[in-house]
């Protein structure tokens, strides 16, 4: 038998949100979701998919409405007709329970909706076996993964499942709905696991080959960068190995840029030229509308076209040097080409305001003191905050502070 060919995508959430980076860009981050779906039907009719993955959490609700069920459903029926055979495995937000969107769900040819309970279906025409399981709930606390039957003598398996590993990042920036071990994935006698819950795609695993899919289209800029599906092609017949390619084809990337070096930005050529090369590792190829948040920081000699008056003047021409659909710029601690040490020396009321400053981000008892005078104006979430994580939001706040003394304080290089 030839290999056999998947696509494996996950946390579609088509009927969830998606930001605009500004007005304008509206339209094209409300129509987002439904392109990229758009675009994985494509690519498996392109590619000749004979399975389809869809690793949970397709729908955002358990109960979507209408438009986005009727997305899904076109997707199923143009795969279907196709040829290829769909298998989903709903997640924590789009859980199997009552009332949901599965329990209700019409039957379609071709297409298999995992339910709460695990299991197997065998594909014996192409030499595989496919398992899986949904969420039945969204707080799912036990581990699915380590549930799912093993693949049968002579078969290649492929398990499609949502679920967290947690020991497997760093920042927890998913809650540990149907945690799992990579140890314990790895062991379970399956060629391919197809994942779904982390929105930024990668690969965990080389044999067997682990894969968390990312979401095809990322909702705002924490999920920048390329963001597509996966192609993957398994031997048949008992493989215990699989090949995975990421295929980025979001109609919309969110990038999300600091700039802090920027005294050799004399001119707007300049300026352009270092923010296309920090752009450049993470610029997605083919068809698509980039959408930039931009942070300039430190001294540079542009400044006065990014605060003020000229601030929307200046952030267009950087819009349209780099191409893209959208750009929110952030200028606050941008700074004339000066130090600030030197500045802090002078006689007058700058100097002296960037000596307190200076003198409060470097005494402990200073910096409690601001803390304890600022506390009642904070947002309640910041209690939570441990003393390390306040102190240095402290801190930037004073970089801040600092950038807007010198900004309205400073004269120039004749000035008083």
């Amino acid at each position: 038998m030839p290999p056999v060919r998947l696509l494996h995508a996950a946390d579609l959430h088509l009927d969830g949100p998606v930001a605009a980076a500004e007005p304008g860009c509206a339209p094209l981050a409300g129509q987002a979701r439904a392109r990229s779906l758009e675009r994985l039907v494509a690519l498996a009719r392109d590619r000749q998919v004979q399975v389809v993955l869809l690793a949970g959490d397709v729908f955002h609700t358990p109960r979507p409405p209408l438009a986005a069920v009727l997305l899904l459903q076109q997707a199923l029926a143009a795969w279907t007709e196709a040829g290829a055979r769909v298998f989903i495995a709903p997640g924590n937000h789009d859980p199997w329970q009552p009332d949901s969107v599965w329990e209700h769900w019409r039957e379609m040819p071709g297409v298999h909706v995992f339910a709460a309970r695990p299991q197997g279906v065998a594909l014996s025409d192409l030499g595989l076996w496919v398992a899986g399981a949904a969420h039945g709930s969204s707080h799912v606390t036990e581990d699915l993964a380590a549930q799912l039957p093993a693949p049968p003598p002579g078969l290649s398996g492929v398990a499609c499942q949502h679920l967290d590993l947690p020991s497997s990042h760093h920042k927890q920036d998913h809650q540990p709905y149907a945690p799992s071990q990579l140890a314990t994935l790895t062991a379970a006698g399956f060629a391919y696991w197809a994942l779904g819950h982390w929105h930024k795609p990668q690969e965990l695993c080389q044999r067997p080959r682990v894969v968390m899919a990312g979401t095809p289209q990322g909702a705002h800029w924490n999920e920048s960068g390329p963001h597509g599906a996966w192609l993957v092609e398994i031997e048949p017949g008992g493989a215990q190995s699989a090949h995975a390619e990421l295929v980025a084809n979001a109609p919309l990337v969110f990038h999300d840029l600091v700039l802090d070096d920027l005294l050799a930005a004399g001119d707007p050529a300049k300026l352009l030229d270092l923010a296309a090369r920090a752009l450049q590792p993470e610029r997605q190829p083919g068809d698509h509308a980039a959408c930039l948040r931009l942070a300039l920081e430190g001294p540079c000699p542009l400044w006065r076209e990014f605060v003020g008056e000229r601030a929307p003047e200046g952030r267009e021409a950087l819009k349209r040097g780099l191409g893209l659909a959208g750009l929110a710029l952030e200028a606050d601690r941008l700074t004339p080409p000066v130090e600030a040490r030197e500045l802090a020396q002078r006689p007058d009321v700058l100097g002296g305001v960037l000596r307190l400053l200076a003198q409060a981000g470097q005494d402990p008892e200073l910096l409690a003191e601001l803390g304890e005078e600022l506390a009642p104006r904070l947002h309640p979430w910041t209690k939570g905050w441990d003393a390390s994580r306040r102190g240095q939001w402290l801190r930037d706040l004073l970089a801040e502070a600092e950038g807007l003394a010198i900004r309205d304080l400073w004269l120039g290089d004749n000035g008083s």
